[in-house]
């Protein structure tokens, strides 16, 4: 079994859900980012009476505690339940690698989650859900409606019946748990090389793909960083009260903080997450939308991770498996073939019977079972001392031939 992936994030329930636009369609905190911001620069002027660096050092702080509340949202908040966690099977189809821009100051430099989208199992790229269901898709009714209609729909969808994609399908589809909170829902699009010309009639850009992130360790360690560099700003505030050399340390506190942070940031958006190692992957991927021809492989893939809503950007909103648990390879196919909607055979059980091992490994009574003492030695119950409540015989002597 593959190993379990990091995670730095968690999920919010949609009734805790809080966000605001912000300036580049992108979504997070603004009512405290702004409080904080004000609050630090009428802060920083009164104190620049006193001293020009505790004023610098208040302001500074404040821009900490905005980029801090930034930074709790997008870990806490930004990413909405839909219900625990899921497993799909596809192809890889898209590559998303974490790619800083070059702005020292964007936080969002600091996700380095990899990311890509998976093209799920019986579909090809240029099916695409019908505009009937997206222009009515926050609808109670829109799913039901999509699952009668589905019949009369090909080639916007496979000649399969409703039920024996419904379960891969759901998890792209907009959630009544959320309907409420007025977000957008944009689906993922599929490459514009890729696009049937002229597009299927009555289609729409949101395809049958499922994004997929490994989740890299950057906004969490951002965090402690401004973490640390609030407490060293707050520090240098008030050392400049220090007789004689106050002023003196307030401006190198400040300075060996920019420092910091200058060295710190650009380590942090280097600690990128990356295609797993384990499971049969060997740290890379080959995906559809890169393949040289038709005749080239595609990697297939089982996907097991937390099902969740991204809100971040604005008009481009969609479920996720974010974070990833684990994933395992499940063979290749040719691009050609899948294009053509040629899977390989026994997808479905394979999944099956990954599901039910996955479920034996995360149940209850497995943890207590790994918990237990006997089940915890790291050399060998008889010379760790972990006996447990099993009865072991005593080792032979020294020297002694075991026949």
């Amino acid at each position: 079994m593959p190993n379990w992936f990091p995670s730095w994030t968690k999920c919010c329930d949609p009734a805790d859900y809080r966000a605001q636009v912000l300036p580049g369609g992108i979504r997070g905190p603004l009512g405290p980012m702004i409080a904080s911001s004000i609050v630090g620069l009428i802060m920083g002027v009164l104190a620049s009476f006193v001293a020009i660096s505790a004023g610098v050092a208040l302001f500074l702080a404040s821009l900490c505690i905005a980029a801090i509340a930034f930074c709790s949202w997008w870990l806490d908040v930004r990413l909405i339940c839909l219900g625990g966690d899921r497993s799909a099977i596809g192809a890889i189809y898209h590559l998303e690698p974490p790619v800083p821009t070059a702005n020292p100051f964007d936080v969002t430099d600091a996700d380095t989650d990899f990311s890509f989208n998976l093209l799920l199992w019986q579909f090809v790229p240029r099916n695409a859900l019908p505009d009937s269901f997206v222009s009515n898709q926050w609808s109670p009714n829109a799913i039901p409606q999509l699952a009668a209609d589905w019949p009369t729909l090909p080639p916007l969808v496979p000649s399969v019946p409703f039920a024996q994609v419904a379960q891969g399908v759901n998890l792209i589809l907009p959630q009544q748990s959320m309907a409420s909170l007025g977000l957008g829902f944009g689906g993922q699009n599929i490459e514009s090389t890729d696009q049937p010309n002229p597009p299927l009639a009555g289609g729409t850009n949101q395809h049958f793909l499922l994004h997929c992130e490994i989740e890299g360790p950057g906004m969490h360690d951002l965090l402690i960083l401004l973490d640390v560099l609030l407490a060293v700003f707050i520090a240098a505030a008030f050392v400049f009260a220090i007789p004689v050399v106050g002023p003196i340390l307030s401006w190198i506190l400040i300075a060996l903080a920019l420092l910091a942070f200058l060295i710190g940031v650009p380590a942090i958006t280097n600690d990128d997450a990356s295609p797993p190692s384990g499971g049969g992957w060997g740290g890379s991927f080959n995906p559809y939308d890169t393949a040289g021809g038709p005749k080239d492989l595609v990697d297939i893939a089982y996907v097991y991770g937390r099902w969740v809503y991204d809100s971040f950007h604005v008009g481009s909103e969609s479920n996720e498996l974010h974070p990833l648990h684990y994933m395992i390879k499940m063979g290749k196919a040719t691009q050609g073939d899948l294009a053509a909607g040629n899977w390989p055979p026994d997808m479905g059980d394979t999944q099956l019977k990954y599901d039910a091992q996955f479920t034996v490994i995360n149940s209850p009574s497995t943890v207590q079972i790994q918990s237990q003492p006997e089940n915890r030695w790291t050399v060998h119950p008889l010379l760790d001392g972990c006996r447990g409540s099993s009865a072991y015989p005593e080792p032979p002597p020294p020297g002694s031939v075991i026949i």
